[in-house]
């Protein structure tokens, strides 16, 4: 059992019943009327669609002075703004007809709990909708912005756990999102009907050790001497005589010399022999060691590898680096992924490409209101 002698107060989670709830919030002395079906949206007449547009940025407005909205928005102003369902049956109808309705609802709920706007790419203008990728659900707006006088701050879009990734897609979509000054976003929702917020970029990591073309020629001669002394180990080499070699960013010191893995053994001998013919893996690997980093395994980690911007003796691994081949296929596998790089203080980075056009992806955890 549990250590029960722990005091704790477990998170309350929202429930979202449905049918107008006796609240804290005083619920209007006229009851509100019912949205009512049009096309593919919900209509809302004035004055209710004045305030709920205005102060929350709900629908798309209408020449009559109504607004239009989605089921999901429906089920919004149904929990905070007292307005009623269409009907009884309202909500099974919408889940018979979009078995995505729940899921959809509850991100948007999430997603809006902090005070900031998100409204749906439908609802959008002409002239900000050009601006916006066509896999995006939703933009959203600081909590600060005013969304009828400003840009928003992010695109965002939303999966389930057991959804799969197309990791190559989602690069698309955030280098996209990105070149158009937004910030990209996603929104994971799990089983229990909770949200988990990310936030995407495409990084250069950067180090700051010394790489191949660094070294003088005689240096680079010396450590080809030293590689011809190279005795097999395993899958990597051992080079005797620790005390000449002036490389620290390749192997590690132990029995008086030098242990080399198998990826880092061939792509010395790669450089030392000035072959460019490579595996993926090793082109990858070169690339990385022309930017200055260290690279060790990340067994203990779950990831291919921890990556170091400065020496291992003086700092922390700031990345923990899959490769594209052995990345998650659902976001259920990337979600804890990218938990376990946080609970250790890094960042969980998702590498693409081929030969020389690599591209970082990086995933992190992201709340509202926060940096």
């Amino acid at each position: 059992m549990g250590d029960q002698s722990r005091k704790f107060t477990p998170r309350q989670r929202n429930r979202r019943p449905l049918g107008l709830q006796t609240s804290k919030d005083k619920a209007p002395a006229i009851p509100l009327s019912a949205p009512t079906k049009r096309g593919d949206y919900w209509f809302v007449s004035a004055p209710l669609a004045s305030r709920l547009h205005q102060k929350s940025g709900l629908g798309q407005t209408t020449s009559d002075g109504g607004i239009l909205l989605l089921s999901e928005e429906v089920l919004f102003c149904h929990w905070y703004r007292h307005m009623p369902l269409p009907k009884e049956t309202w909500f099974s109808e919408q889940l018979k007809a979009d078995s995505q309705h729940i899921a959809r609802a509850v991100v948007f709920d999430v997603a809006r709990s902090g005070g900031e706007l998100v409204i749906p790419t439908n609802h959008l203008k002409d002239e900000l909708i050009a601006k916006i990728h066509p896999n995006t659900w939703a933009v959203r707006w600081r909590r600060d912005q005013s969304f009828s006088k400003e840009q928003p701050e992010a695109q965002t879009r939303w999966a389930c756990t057991n959804d799969s990734v197309d990791i190559l897609e989602l690069l698309d979509w955030a280098r996209d999102v990105k070149s158009e000054g937004y910030i990209p976003e996603l929104y994971i929702v799990d089983e229990e009907m909770d949200v988990t917020m990310y936030r995407l970029d495409i990084i250069d990591m950067k180090g700051n050790q010394k790489t191949w073309v660094n070294f003088s020629a005689s240096q680079q001669d010396s450590i080809r001497q030293l590689w011809s002394q190279r005795l097999d180990w395993g899958d990597g080499w051992y080079i005797p005589h620790q005390q000449q070699w002036t490389w620290p960013t390749v192997g590690i010191e132990h029995m008086s010399g030098r242990l080399l893995r198998k990826e880092e053994g061939e792509w010395l001998a790669n450089i030392i022999s000035n072959d460019d013919e490579s595996t993926s893996i090793n082109s990858l690997f070169s690339h990385l060691m022309s930017k200055g980093l260290i690279i060790r395994p990340g067994f203990k980690f779950g990831c291919r590898w921890r990556v170091y911007d400065d020496a291992v003796e003086q700092s922390h691994a700031p990345w923990l680096v899959q490769t594209e081949s052995d990345a998650p296929s659902t976001w259920e596998g990337i979600c804890l992924s990218v938990r376990l790089a946080e609970g250790v203080h890094k960042s969980w980075v998702c590498i693409l490409g081929q030969q020389e056009d690599w591209n970082c992806l990086q995933i992190k955890r992201w709340l509202p209101g926060r940096t």
